[in-house]
């Protein structure tokens, strides 16, 4: 499993090993503790994560935004949550 995160410094998307305890910020370069940075999802695999976090700064960019709001954050767990329970359906059909 891994989370979705934001770097605090250039508030970058990113993702990591839910166990994993710090993080090099792939774009600045800043370290930081994992748990101290903002968690958005957790997925089940890296290529998923990647895909995701590529979706939401489109997101942003498109919506002229630099954060999601509270519900958002709900909402995008909703809806990967409801994604995932098709998904699973699907292979025991």
């Amino acid at each position: 499993m891994y989370l979705i995160i934001r770097c605090p410094g250039c508030r970058a998307f990113t993702y990591v090993d839910r166990f994993q305890r710090w993080k090099l910020c792939p774009v600045c370069g800043h370290a930081h503790e994992v748990s101290k940075a903002p968690a958005y999802l957790e997925v089940e695999d890296y290529t998923e994560a990647e895909h995701i976090v590529k979706q939401m700064e489109k997101h942003l960019q498109t919506a002229k935004k630099t954060d999601f709001t509270q519900e958002e954050t709900v909402e995008l767990r909703h809806h990967y949550t409801e994604a995932l329970k098709k998904k699973l359906k699907g292979h025991h059909a």
